[in-house]
Parts: structure tokens; sequence; C-alpha cells
């Protein structure tokens, strides 16, 4: 059996569960310097359950977000930038789970974390905007690009969002 892309109704399942860490992982980092900074059980509690989300909703975004490596052709531009997207990303889910491990050190394990979230996002980024990975128009010039008339090249793509796709 062929590996689905994680794509549903034409909305990359990556790009969409990465938004809840994007947000979760900063506040986790603003729960840990409240905690250093007025220490106490309500705080280390906050901080616990900050981090807990960010880890769990991390994860989720880093599996989805693997299954979509695997769907991308070997010889693809974003194949490179993608491997170094996700092999960030799962450093950074070490880094979170460690820091539930470790509250002690929670601040700067968080704080590498972000740090390496924002070179994650970048690269994410690159991926969409240039290079094109998930938009349809780019694979329609990559059909174009490989000497197919317009209607053929969306007639190519109409067909692997039919076939390839998780649910269209």
């Amino acid at each position: 059996m062929k590996l689905k892309h994680p794509v549903v109704h034409g909305h990359p399942l990556h790009a969409m569960t990465s938004d809840l860490p994007v947000a979760l992982i900063p506040t986790a980092l603003l729960a840990a310097a409240v905690e250093r900074a007025r220490p106490g059980r309500q705080a280390h509690d906050t901080a616990t359950a900050a981090n807990g989300l960010a880890l769990a909703s991390a994860t989720t975004a880093a599996l989805i977000g693997w299954w979509d490596w695997l769907t991308i052709p070997a010889a693809h531009p974003a194949r490179p930038i993608a491997t170094l997207h996700g092999l960030i990303n799962t450093a950074g889910l070490g880094l979170s789970g460690l820091a539930l491990l470790v509250p002690r050190r929670r601040l700067e394990l968080l704080l590498a974390l972000n740090a390496s979230l924002l070179v994650a996002a970048w690269l994410g980024g690159d991926l969409v905007f240039r290079l094109g990975w998930r938009v349809r128009p780019a694979e329609e010039l990559e059909q174009l690009d490989e000497g197919r008339t317009r209607d053929e090249a969306r007639a190519v793509v109409d067909k692997h969002e039919r076939d390839d796709l998780l649910l269209t």
C-alpha cells in the first residue's frame, strides 16, 4: 500500500498542527521564567502543565511532519531543508522532555527550545514560501517545468490529489 500524503481537503496536516506548539512553547518559557522569579507550588504546577502541553502538541506536529517528510521525493529540493527542519524540531522535543524531567533547568532548556524553534520555523517558511512545498500553484509550475501544458499540469496535480492524499 502506498503511503498517503498527510493532506485533508487541500490542507496539509503538519501546517495545521504546528500552530499550537508555536503558541505553547513560548508560553511554557514564560511560565518557567515566572517559576524561577517567584518559586512556589502554583508556579511550579503551571510551568509543568505548560511544558507538558507544549510537548504533547509538538509531538503531534512532529509525527505528522515526519509522515509528510516520508512523502517528499528524494530528489526534490525541499528534501534536505525538510530534513534539517525535522531534525531541529525533533531535538526540540528532547529539550522539552528534558525540561519536564529536570525542572530546576526548565528555564534554560526552554530558552534553548525557543531559539531552536525560531530556526526551525524559518526553515519551515522556506519550504513553503521559497520552495512551494504543499502549495498547489507551485506543484503545477513543477509540471510546467517538465514540459507539460497548463491543462496537463492541472490534470497531473488533480490526479495526485485524488490518488495520493489522505482525504480529498
